[in-house]
């Protein structure tokens, strides 16, 4: 027996949260780009994942253009870290709305470096990231999608594996799930690649 939910039945908040309880676990890109101010900006995006291989292009999507969009196209560039299950707090804290000009980063003690490939600032303590170049941006509904093609991936030496591939479990991604739930991989098993 299913229950159906059609859209034309549901409010748009209540059809946006069913799915987001329904489209699990989504993994975390936690967008670092410069403000007008030159300081950091830095906003976790839940609605994020790989759009293209060849090229390697990553894409975000915010329910409305934010800051960060703004600040992307502003700057042709941003960065995409990869935040662990121990940054829960972090993350969280850094999705609030602050003036344009106000840095994230700064208020919540994050350091961080300048990109090497892109105009882009890279945190410090994430176990990866990589440096963006914008690649264009779409409108999606009442949604717009940023793209970015990815110039270089940087990754902490520790969570490699012995094949040169990333170590899930020492990666420990953080994840959101719906609601007030977050998520964390704590199984892993191998299998045969898959497309």
């Amino acid at each position: 027996m299913y229950r159906t939910f059609e859209a034309s039945q549901c409010t748009a908040k209540d059809f946006y949260r069913l799915s987001m309880s329904l489209v699990v676990p989504r993994p975390i890109a936690w967008i670092s780009t410069y403000n007008q101010a030159e300081g950091v900006n830095l906003a976790p995006y839940a609605l994020f994942s790989v759009a293209s291989t060849e090229p390697l292009i990553v894409q975000f999507s915010s329910r409305r253009p934010k800051d960060t969009y703004h600040n992307a196209l502003r700057e042709g560039a941003f960065a995409v870290n990869f935040a662990s299950t121990d940054q829960k707090e972090l993350v969280s804290q850094s999705s609030k709305e602050l003036p344009p000009d106000v840095s994230e980063a700064l208020q919540l003690g994050l350091s961080w470096q300048p990109g090497q490939a892109v105009n882009a600032p890279i945190l410090e303590g994430v176990r990866a990231s990589m440096e963006c170049t914008v690649h264009g941006t779409y409108q999606v509904g009442g949604a717009v999608l940023t793209f970015g093609t990815v110039q270089a991936i940087h990754i902490a030496e520790e969570i490699l594996a012995r094949d040169g591939l990333v170590d899930p479990a020492k990666l420990a991604p953080l994840a959101k799930l719906g609601g007030p739930w977050w998520g964390a991989t704590v199984a892993f098993q191998k299998g045969k690649p898959c497309d």
